[in-house]
């Protein structure tokens, strides 16, 4: 669960990794692990390359992050 102070982005998933981690890409250029939040594997999300997620990115680890939402879309407004 994402807390208050956390950091929130959209980025492109670029790779997907073993156990349910993934490389993504942010509009920034940056590249970073995430992984995909408990009710997302709840609710059986499915998560491929090519897909625009939000991601929540702690203040104090800025090299990984939790995937918390799929967009249906692509972004029309430039990341946080």
């Amino acid at each position: 669960m994402p807390t208050s102070d956390s950091l929130k982005h959209q980025a492109l998933v670029v790779e997907r990794l073993s156990m349910a981690r993934f490389r993504v890409e942010l509009a920034s250029g940056r590249r970073m692990l995430a992984t995909v939040s408990g009710k997302l594997r709840l609710k059986f999300t499915r998560i491929a390359p090519g897909h625009y997620v939000v991601i929540s990115v702690s203040p104090y680890d800025l090299n990984q992050g939790t995937i918390i939402q799929r967009l249906t879309q692509s972004p029309s407004s430039p990341s946080q």
